[in-house]
């Protein structure tokens, strides 16, 4: 009979698998429950709608929370030094070492028993899913889906199974990394974005300190997806290739053929792909400051190469802009510093900070995930500010509001497709006044 454990209950913030946004821990010693703990977790990773409806849990309840790499200090010793139960536990411990994995902390080996296939082995019922299985043994489970409740609720399904069979030996986790094949289909953006970043930032055929420091900044924002297969490969291989700091014409030759585009994808369009990697060129060009003769050629090279996109914003906007500076094939100073504002306003936008703002009888839409308040939360303000919501962009809106932690799912990285839109319509004599969260003051 085995008398000293934990019980244990994690709960995820989306479908990835390899992030954390709360967990339970209940500690039991000589057949008794000495301790419980309960923390939610700020995952660093994004929140899916079902989700969220599922624990009752967005990015505004764990924002202040510990991140798993700071909470992981206090809990490590009990999970390494006792038997874990848990219900599915090892998809729980998957998940624990996903997730370790994701700030380079070593993983340990885990012993562990599963209430879920002793429950199918000693017991007969209909169902085995936790609250099911409470229901049948008569345990009460205050709130499914609550990380600590969830499981209490395993702790005591765990008592009746260990007082009533024998239910053998522990058995042991040793986590396996298998770096998935099959990518998100929302990391379309981050692929097409670094493809149009390198061939930006190579098209002269020199890249700067600058523009290394371009590489450096994807691959922190992207190390989040090394579980896959093909960020894996990418991110070490750029990471090797700027070790020393310097790339030579060899690396740059390599960096160039690191990366094919993704041309397909049951999320976006083909035009959405490519002005995707249209971003990255421009985000490439621009980040050192400066546009030279070479870049821009390089540039109206691959617009020619892809006019199906005419009629589509912002291509038309960079070709007829483009045209423009090369109308005498040769780039000026002052043409290159024209160029470069022009792509700045498109790569990075200035956004309407300002400070008062007068919501009665306005319009606004509300994208992207917000970091102080649900999206439900602000819209309420809003209205009671005498402001009217609509769920689209038109020329008739008045204020876009783009939350602080953005989405992933954007079309275009840091900017979403109702931005774009809104951007289009203001270059058409609209005026959309575009705010971020942290200029909202309401």
């Amino acid at each position: 009979m085995i008398k000293d454990y934990i019980s244990i209950d994690i709960e995820n913030p989306n479908s990835r698998g390899n992030s954390i946004c709360s967990i339970g821990i209940v500690v039991v010693k000589d057949k008794k429950v000495v301790d419980e703990m309960y923390s939610l977790i700020n995952p660093e990773d994004r929140f899916d709608i079902n989700n969220s409806e599922i624990t009752g849990l967005e990015y505004t309840d764990v924002k202040d929370a510990p991140t798993f790499k700071e909470y992981w200090k206090s809990i490590k010793d009990i999970l390494k030094n006792n038997i874990i139960v848990g219900h599915n536990i090892t998809y729980d411990l998957t998940v624990i070492s996903k997730s370790l994995e994701r700030y380079e902390i070593e993983v340990p080996t885990f012993e562990y028993y599963c209430t879920l296939k002793l429950s199918r082995r000693f017991i007969e019922t209909n169902s085995y899913s936790l609250n099911s299985l409470c229901d049948f043994l008569n345990i009460n489970l205050e709130k499914h889906h609550n990380a600590l409740e969830d499981a209490k609720a395993c702790q005591k399904i765990f008592e009746y199974l260990n007082n009533n069979f024998n239910i053998g030996e522990c058995n042991k986790f040793e986590f396996e990394n298998k770096l998935l094949a099959k990518l998100d289909s929302k990391l379309a953006t981050s692929i097409n974005t670094l493809y149009g970043i390198i061939k930006g930032i190579s098209c002269d055929g020199i890249i700067d300190n600058k523009e290394i420091e371009k590489l450096k900044s994807w691959v922190e924002e992207n190390r989040i997806y090394k579980q896959y297969l093909l960020f894996n490969r990418i991110i070490n291989k750029i990471e090797g290739i700027l070790s020393d700091n310097i790339i030579t014409n060899y690396e740059r030759i390599e960096l160039e053929q690191l990366v094919t585009s993704i041309n397909s994808s049951k999320m976006y369009n083909e035009s959405t792909l490519s002005l995707q990697i249209l971003n990255g060129i421009l985000d490439g060009i621009t980040y050192d400051q400066e546009v030279n003769q070479k870049e821009i050629d390089s540039l109206n090279l691959w617009l020619k190469q892809n006019d199906y996109l005419k009629d589509v914003y912002p291509y038309d906007k960079v070709l007829i802009e483009v045209n423009n500076v090369l109308e005498d094939r040769v780039l000026t100073e002052k043409e290159g510093k024209y160029i470069l504002s022009i792509f700045n306003e498109i790569v990075h936008p200035d956004l309407n900070n300002d400070e008062t703002i007068d919501f009665n009888g306005k319009t606004f839409c509300l994208t992207g995930e917000f970091k102080y308040s649900t999206k439900q939360e602000i819209s309420k303000k809003l209205q009671e500010l005498g402001a009217i919501e609509k769920s689209g962009v038109s020329s008739k809106l008045n204020y876009l509001i783009i939350g602080g932690v953005g989405s992933d799912a954007w079309k275009f990285g840091k900017i979403g497709g109702k931005q774009a839109k809104a951007q289009e319509l203001n270059e058409k004599d609209a005026n959309i006044k575009i705010i971020d969260e942290d200029s909202l003051r309401i």
